[in-house]
């Protein structure tokens, strides 16, 4: 009788394929791993962008939800214990919102203002800076870090790291027209003071930082992204409709330029 050969795959035709499999395999991981990248580093921007419009949210529906016990002494400081004045009855006034961040940390605190005299001067800004001493509320100081490892950066070409900027939204007292004012110089919050506040407080609306606007890049968490993201701050922003984010691609078909992250 003749021998018969049984059809089959030879060792290196099965290691080709086991080699083609894996690699296919390692192509799809990859691309689902920048995929998930790619979706955590856009949740990110999109949260950080929620949390400043809400801050605009905050000061224009002010809660005032502090019992008797609460006051305030000369230098802006609240506090709780006896001797306190109710609401609406002290010289102590809810202003707006302090949010400062650090690479990727965010202080956030409620400004408050004590009221020392009741001139009218040149504007509302210089108003508050007349006749207002201005702090923070220790008590209502929030902790938080931008999400997924992302980072707040600077613009090309200026690229000095960690970045850092703080935000005072500032409510009129007067005629209730909210300001937004920044600053490239931050300090801790539980250091901030009315000197540091009031200086943050520029009249001019193209001055900068003051209230002219500013582009807050986002860097990813060393996770590849077809495009970064960044923060759009409007000139003389006065609400949560003038932050928006932006790419490289939309800030320059909004007329922005061409600022790249």
């Amino acid at each position: 009788m003749g021998t018969h050969s049984k059809p089959g795959f030879t060792i290196i035709e099965t290691m080709l394929v086991l080699a083609i499999t894996g690699v296919l395999i390692a192509g799809l991981l990859i691309g689902i791993g920048t995929s998930i990248g790619v979706q955590r580093y856009g949740d990110a921007v999109s949260s950080f962008k929620a949390l400043l419009q809400d801050q605009y949210t905050k000061v224009s529906n002010v809660s005032n939800d502090r019992d008797a016990s609460w006051t305030c002494d000369a230098s802006a400081t609240p506090a709780q214990g006896s001797g306190g004045i109710a609401p609406g009855q002290s010289n102590c006034v809810l202003l707006g919102r302090y949010i400062s961040v650090v690479d990727g940390d965010i202080s956030l605190a409620t400004v408050v203002g004590y009221e020392n005299a009741t001139g009218i001067s040149s504007s509302d800004i210089q108003t508050v800076k007349d006749n207002y001493t201005l702090g923070l509320s220790q008590s209502s100081i929030d902790k938080k870090t931008l999400e997924w490892g992302t980072k707040i950066a600077w613009p090309q070409p200026r690229t000095p790291s960690p970045r850092s900027i703080a935000i005072f939204i500032l409510r009129s007292p007067v005629s209730g027209t909210t300001y937004t004012f920044t600053s490239d110089s931050v300090a801790p919050v539980e250091a901030v003071a009315s000197p540091t506040l009031k200086a943050m407080l520029v009249e001019t609306v193209a001055s900068f930082p003051g209230q002219g606007q500013r582009t807050i890049c986002i860097d990813p968490d060393g996770a590849p992204v077809p495009e970064k993201f960044a923060i759009y701050m409007a000139q003389a922003a006065s609400g949560p409709g003038s932050i928006e984010t932006r790419t490289t691609t939309t800030n320059a078909a909004a007329g922005g330029g061409t600022t790249q992250c």
